[in-house]
Formats: C-alpha cells, sequence, structure tokens
C-alpha cells in the first residue's frame, strides 16, 4: 500500500479551526453526508465525521499519514469555520506516483481566502 502525508502548519491563527482530509469522497457527496446543518463551530459534529473510513482529523500542526489503494485516488481538505465551511482544491493521486507529500495552506486576508493542498518537493 502507498502513502499519502497531508502536512498542516502550526498556528495561532485558525488554530481552533476543525480539518479534515476528505479521501476519496467529491465534495457533493460529502455534503450529502454530513448535511447542511453541520456547524463544528458550535460544537456539534455528525457520526459520518467519526465513523467514516474517509474521513482523517488534522489538528494545527500535525503530520497524518494515509495509506491509499493502489488505484487512483482524490482527496481535498475542508474546514469548519464560524463563517461556513472551506473546502481546498481536490487532488488526484495516480497510481504509479510514488509516495506523496502535501502541505495544507490557509490563506485569509481582504482580498483573497482560501484552503490550498500543496504537493511538497521531494
Amino acid at each position: 500500500m502507498k502513502q499519502i502525508v497531508i502536512t498542516r502548519q502550526k498556528r495561532f491563527s485558525g488554530s481552533l479551526i476543525k480539518y479534515y482530509c476528505v479521501l476519496n469522497l467529491s465534495k457533493k457527496d460529502f455534503q450529502k453526508h454530513v448535511g447542511m446543518q453541520e456547524s463544528l463551530s458550535l460544537g456539534f459534529k455528525s457520526r459520518f465525521l467519526s465513523e467514516s473510513g474517509q474521513i482523517f482529523p488534522i489538528a494545527n500542526g500535525e503530520s497524518i499519514s494515509i495509506e491509499i489503494s493502489e488505484q487512483e485516488n482524490t482527496l481535498f481538505v475542508v474546514a469548519f469555520t464560524s463563517a461556513g465551511r472551506a473546502f481546498s482544491n481536490q487532488i488526484r493521486v495516480c497510481a504509479d506516483d510514488p509516495a506523496s507529500s502535501y502541505s495544507l495552506k490557509t490563506k485569509i486576508g481582504l482580498t483573497t481566502h482560501g484552503l490550498y493542498l500543496v504537493k511538497d518537493n521531494v
């Protein structure tokens, strides 16, 4: 089995925001399973987030390793903020790629903001 490693930088700003890596689900299917009323900022958490084998929490300053199949896989990260959900770009990991490592970047500003998965240079 291959592994994907995702690293979330340790930062004071946004340290309480809940981030989850979502493996092999579309954003639409994720929304359907979690529901539109999901609000982690208020302390509520769906069973799907804690029980699914496709959802992986990422704490502030943490790196996670996810075992993936030898097939093509997709992943994205979702953050639950007080303003709503933020989704990263979706990444495709091909079957012939070597072990992959990504950094999670959060940009918050007056004109631009977003969540991005960036492949690390190995």
